[in-house]
Protein backbone atom coordinates (compact mmCIF):
# COMPACT_ATOMS: atom_id res chain seq x y z
CA UNK A 1 0.00 0.00 0.00
CA UNK A 2 2.90 2.55 0.58
CA UNK A 3 4.66 2.05 -2.47
CA UNK A 4 1.74 2.91 -4.54
CA UNK A 5 0.70 5.77 -2.58
CA UNK A 6 4.24 6.96 -2.76
CA UNK A 7 4.02 7.01 -7.02
CA UNK A 8 0.65 9.10 -6.76
CA UNK A 9 2.03 11.50 -4.60
CA UNK A 10 5.14 12.26 -6.56
CA UNK A 11 3.03 12.24 -9.22
CA UNK A 12 0.72 14.96 -7.88
CA UNK A 13 3.88 16.80 -6.89
CA UNK A 14 4.97 16.20 -10.44
CA UNK A 15 1.98 17.91 -11.77
CA UNK A 16 2.24 20.83 -9.26
CA UNK A 17 5.73 21.14 -10.21
CA UNK A 18 4.75 21.33 -14.16
CA UNK A 19 2.03 23.89 -13.58
CA UNK A 20 4.55 26.28 -12.10
CA UNK A 21 7.60 26.04 -14.11
CA UNK A 22 5.23 26.79 -17.26
CA UNK A 23 2.94 29.70 -15.60
CA UNK A 24 3.92 32.99 -18.02
CA UNK A 25 4.97 35.97 -16.10
CA UNK A 26 1.79 38.71 -16.60
CA UNK A 27 4.37 40.91 -17.45
CA UNK A 28 5.05 39.17 -20.93
CA UNK A 29 2.98 40.44 -24.06
CA UNK A 30 1.75 38.82 -27.13
CA UNK A 31 2.59 41.57 -29.97
CA UNK A 32 1.53 39.36 -32.69
CA UNK A 33 3.72 36.64 -35.09
CA UNK A 34 4.24 34.95 -32.51
CA UNK A 35 6.33 37.25 -30.50
CA UNK A 36 6.10 38.39 -27.40
CA UNK A 37 7.33 41.83 -25.07
CA UNK A 38 9.03 40.80 -22.02
CA UNK A 39 8.09 43.62 -20.21
CA UNK A 40 10.69 42.51 -16.97
CA UNK A 41 13.05 43.75 -19.25
CA UNK A 42 12.10 47.65 -18.19
CA UNK A 43 12.72 46.99 -14.93
CA UNK A 44 14.80 46.70 -11.86
CA UNK A 45 13.24 43.70 -9.89
CA UNK A 46 15.21 44.75 -6.22
CA UNK A 47 11.71 46.61 -5.14
CA UNK A 48 13.87 49.56 -4.13
CA UNK A 49 14.94 51.70 -7.22
CA UNK A 50 12.95 52.35 -9.83
CA UNK A 51 15.01 51.40 -13.48
CA UNK A 52 13.51 55.18 -15.34
CA UNK A 53 14.09 57.78 -12.43
CA UNK A 54 14.10 61.61 -12.24
CA UNK A 55 12.25 61.12 -15.57
CA UNK A 56 12.35 64.97 -17.57
CA UNK A 57 9.51 66.57 -18.37
CA UNK A 58 8.17 68.84 -20.96
CA UNK A 59 5.32 71.04 -18.75
CA UNK A 60 5.56 73.34 -16.91
CA UNK A 61 4.64 72.32 -13.41
CA UNK A 62 8.15 71.56 -11.13
CA UNK A 63 8.21 67.77 -11.06
CA UNK A 64 9.62 64.28 -12.66
CA UNK A 65 8.75 61.10 -12.80
CA UNK A 66 10.38 57.61 -12.36
CA UNK A 67 8.64 54.59 -13.61
CA UNK A 68 9.64 50.87 -13.13
CA UNK A 69 8.24 48.04 -15.50
CA UNK A 70 6.59 45.18 -14.26
CA UNK A 71 7.98 44.91 -10.73
CA UNK A 72 6.82 47.30 -7.75
CA UNK A 73 9.23 49.54 -5.96
CA UNK A 74 9.33 52.55 -3.17
CA UNK A 75 11.22 55.53 -2.50
CA UNK A 76 11.83 57.02 0.83
CA UNK A 77 11.62 60.46 0.76
CA UNK A 78 8.57 61.00 3.53
CA UNK A 79 5.94 60.38 0.39
CA UNK A 80 3.41 57.57 -0.43
CA UNK A 81 5.75 56.27 -3.08
CA UNK A 82 5.34 52.29 -2.19
CA UNK A 83 4.42 49.12 -3.55
CA UNK A 84 4.50 51.73 -7.08
CA UNK A 85 4.89 50.92 -10.64
CA UNK A 86 5.27 55.18 -11.35
CA UNK A 87 5.96 58.01 -8.90
CA UNK A 88 5.22 62.02 -9.09
CA UNK A 89 8.19 63.78 -7.37
CA UNK A 90 7.55 67.17 -6.63
CA UNK A 91 10.91 68.92 -7.54
CA UNK A 92 10.69 71.58 -4.78
CA UNK A 93 10.03 69.38 -1.91
CA UNK A 94 11.61 66.49 -3.23
CA UNK A 95 8.69 64.32 -1.85
CA UNK A 96 6.97 61.47 -4.08
CA UNK A 97 3.66 60.29 -4.43
CA UNK A 98 2.59 57.21 -6.15
CA UNK A 99 0.41 57.74 -9.16
CA UNK A 100 0.49 53.89 -10.36
CA UNK A 101 0.65 50.53 -9.84
CA UNK A 102 1.43 47.82 -11.39
CA UNK A 103 -1.67 45.59 -10.85
CA UNK A 104 -3.43 48.40 -12.26
CA UNK A 105 -1.48 47.62 -16.16
CA UNK A 106 -3.35 47.35 -19.09
CA UNK A 107 -1.49 46.62 -22.32
CA UNK A 108 -2.79 47.45 -25.86
CA UNK A 109 -0.66 46.60 -28.77
CA UNK A 110 -0.78 49.25 -31.72
CA UNK A 111 1.06 49.81 -35.01
CA UNK A 112 3.81 51.82 -34.59
CA UNK A 113 4.00 51.99 -30.43
CA UNK A 114 2.83 49.66 -27.90
CA UNK A 115 0.90 51.30 -24.58
CA UNK A 116 0.98 50.48 -20.90
CA UNK A 117 -2.29 52.33 -19.58
CA UNK A 118 -2.11 52.40 -15.56
CA UNK A 119 -5.89 53.54 -14.69
CA UNK A 120 -6.89 54.20 -10.88
CA UNK A 121 -9.48 56.34 -9.56
CA UNK A 122 -7.23 58.89 -8.94
CA UNK A 123 -4.59 58.92 -11.83
CA UNK A 124 -4.31 57.50 -15.41
CA UNK A 125 -0.86 57.02 -16.95
CA UNK A 126 0.07 56.11 -20.25
CA UNK A 127 3.53 54.73 -21.32
CA UNK A 128 4.25 54.61 -24.57
CA UNK A 129 7.13 52.07 -25.81
CA UNK A 130 8.59 52.67 -28.79
CA UNK A 131 11.33 50.00 -30.43
CA UNK A 132 14.69 51.33 -31.37
CA UNK A 133 17.68 49.05 -31.62
CA UNK A 134 19.53 51.67 -29.57
CA UNK A 135 22.13 50.88 -26.90
CA UNK A 136 20.76 53.76 -25.00
CA UNK A 137 17.08 54.48 -24.26
CA UNK A 138 15.20 57.79 -24.34
CA UNK A 139 12.62 58.90 -21.98
CA UNK A 140 10.60 61.75 -21.90
CA UNK A 141 7.60 62.34 -19.89
CA UNK A 142 4.28 64.67 -19.90
CA UNK A 143 1.42 66.20 -17.43
CA UNK A 144 -1.65 66.66 -19.75
CA UNK A 145 -4.16 67.28 -16.86
CA UNK A 146 -4.16 67.39 -13.05
CA UNK A 147 -4.25 63.62 -12.88
CA UNK A 148 -3.31 62.54 -16.62
CA UNK A 149 0.62 61.90 -17.16
CA UNK A 150 2.24 60.68 -20.40
CA UNK A 151 5.41 58.56 -20.24
CA UNK A 152 7.36 58.05 -23.62
CA UNK A 153 10.31 55.08 -23.36
CA UNK A 154 12.19 54.39 -26.65
CA UNK A 155 14.28 51.49 -25.99
CA UNK A 156 15.84 48.37 -27.88
CA UNK A 157 14.01 46.46 -24.84
CA UNK A 158 10.52 47.84 -26.42
CA UNK A 159 11.30 45.29 -29.22
CA UNK A 160 9.88 42.05 -28.96
CA UNK A 161 12.76 38.77 -28.63
CA UNK A 162 15.37 41.80 -28.27
CA UNK A 163 16.40 42.22 -24.56
CA UNK A 164 15.92 38.69 -22.37
CA UNK A 165 15.18 38.54 -18.46
CA UNK A 166 17.19 36.66 -16.11
CA UNK A 167 16.80 36.55 -12.51
CA UNK A 168 20.02 34.69 -12.20
CA UNK A 169 18.51 31.54 -10.83
CA UNK A 170 18.31 28.34 -12.13
CA UNK A 171 16.39 27.68 -15.17
CA UNK A 172 12.70 25.36 -15.40
CA UNK A 173 14.53 22.90 -16.82
CA UNK A 174 17.50 22.62 -14.30
CA UNK A 175 15.05 22.74 -11.35
CA UNK A 176 12.79 20.21 -13.02
CA UNK A 177 15.67 17.96 -13.63
CA UNK A 178 17.30 18.16 -9.92
CA UNK A 179 13.65 17.62 -8.95
CA UNK A 180 13.35 14.80 -11.06
CA UNK A 181 16.00 12.90 -9.59
CA UNK A 182 15.47 13.79 -5.59
CA UNK A 183 11.80 12.26 -6.63
CA UNK A 184 13.50 9.00 -7.89
CA UNK A 185 15.86 8.47 -4.92
CA UNK A 186 12.92 9.14 -2.42
CA UNK A 187 10.95 6.70 -4.73
CA UNK A 188 14.08 3.87 -4.73
CA UNK A 189 15.37 4.53 -1.81
CA UNK A 190 12.01 4.40 0.31
CA UNK A 191 10.67 1.68 -1.80
CA UNK A 192 13.43 -0.36 -0.91
CA UNK A 193 13.57 0.36 2.81
CA UNK A 194 9.52 -0.12 3.43
CA UNK A 195 9.65 -3.66 1.16
CA UNK A 196 12.95 -4.83 2.99
CA UNK A 197 11.50 -3.82 6.72
CA UNK A 198 7.83 -4.39 6.72
CA UNK A 199 7.78 -7.01 4.63
CA UNK A 200 10.59 -8.98 4.60
CA UNK A 201 11.65 -8.68 1.17
CA UNK A 202 14.71 -10.11 0.45
CA UNK A 203 17.46 -9.62 -3.23
CA UNK A 204 15.27 -8.22 -6.54
CA UNK A 205 12.21 -8.35 -4.75
CA UNK A 206 13.17 -5.06 -2.44
CA UNK A 207 13.26 -3.21 -6.08
CA UNK A 208 10.12 -1.30 -5.85
CA UNK A 209 7.66 -2.47 -8.15
CA UNK A 210 10.03 -4.44 -9.93
CA UNK A 211 7.75 -6.95 -12.02
CA UNK A 212 5.87 -3.47 -13.63
CA UNK A 213 10.07 -2.11 -14.17
CA UNK A 214 10.50 -5.60 -15.93
CA UNK A 215 7.69 -5.13 -18.25
CA UNK A 216 8.64 -2.03 -18.91
CA UNK A 217 12.13 -2.86 -19.99
CA UNK A 218 10.85 -5.98 -21.58
CA UNK A 219 8.26 -3.88 -23.98
CA UNK A 220 10.87 -1.54 -24.92
CA UNK A 221 13.53 -3.93 -25.81
CA UNK A 222 10.39 -5.71 -28.16
CA UNK A 223 9.76 -2.08 -29.66
CA UNK A 224 13.22 -1.69 -30.60
CA UNK A 225 13.84 -5.09 -32.06
CA UNK A 226 10.43 -4.38 -33.88
CA UNK A 227 11.55 -0.86 -35.47
CA UNK A 228 14.59 -2.18 -36.29
CA UNK A 229 13.39 -5.01 -38.01
CA UNK A 230 10.93 -2.68 -39.83
CA UNK A 231 13.84 -0.74 -40.99
CA UNK A 232 15.65 -3.17 -42.21
CA UNK A 233 12.37 -4.55 -44.40
CA UNK A 234 12.38 -1.07 -45.97
CA UNK A 235 16.10 -0.99 -46.95
CA UNK A 236 16.27 -4.95 -47.97
CA UNK A 237 12.92 -3.51 -50.43
CA UNK A 238 14.85 -0.59 -51.68
CA UNK A 239 17.39 -2.53 -52.81
CA UNK A 240 15.93 -5.34 -54.39
CA UNK A 241 13.82 -2.64 -56.63
CA UNK A 242 17.24 -1.41 -57.73
CA UNK A 243 17.83 -4.74 -59.12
Amino acid sequence: MYVPMLNLSIGYFFILFIQTITCASPCIYDVGNGQQLDVRTLGNANGKTPKYDNIPTTSSIPHSLSWNGCFSYKKSDGGDCTNAAACFTDTKTGISNVIARQSDAVFEKHVDENLLAYQSPDFLLLVHLTCRDAHEDTITSRQDGPTIYDIFLTSRCACPGKCHYSDGSMSGGAVFIIILLVLLFVYIVGGMLFLKYSRGATGADIIPNRVMWLNVMSYAIDGTRYSIQIIRQKSFNVNYEKL
